[in-house]
């Protein structure tokens, strides 16, 4: 299977493993080395192993794809905004 079909089929899983590595949050800014270093060991706990540089070329695939289904939106050239509301922070109320 191609490495970008994989992480955007198991695009939750993908997701929440990245969250595991990196502060993630809804809303938040996501920068493209730190998508390419998910990226990256993501596969290896696929038993598949990337080249530095083809890691590069998939996570411009799976951004790609993650910006067609909204998840995320391009801020510059290396950095997104995260539109997962899954991953919002828990609101805290103020004493009155």
């Amino acid at each position: 299977m191609d490495p970008v079909a994989l992480i955007v089929e198991n695009e939750k899983d993908f997701l929440k493993y990245l969250k595991s590595r990196f502060p993630l949050y809804h809303l938040s800014n996501v920068f493209f080395r730190d998508l390419h270093y998910g990226v990256l060991s993501y596969l290896m706990a696929y038993k598949r192993k990337l080249r530095y540089y083809d890691g590069e070329e998939v996570t411009r695939g799976v951004i790609a794809e993650f910006e067609k289904a909204g998840v995320l939106k391009k801020v510059d050239s290396q950095t997104w905004l995260l539109v997962y509301p899954e991953f919002q922070l828990p609101r805290i109320k103020k004493a009155s």
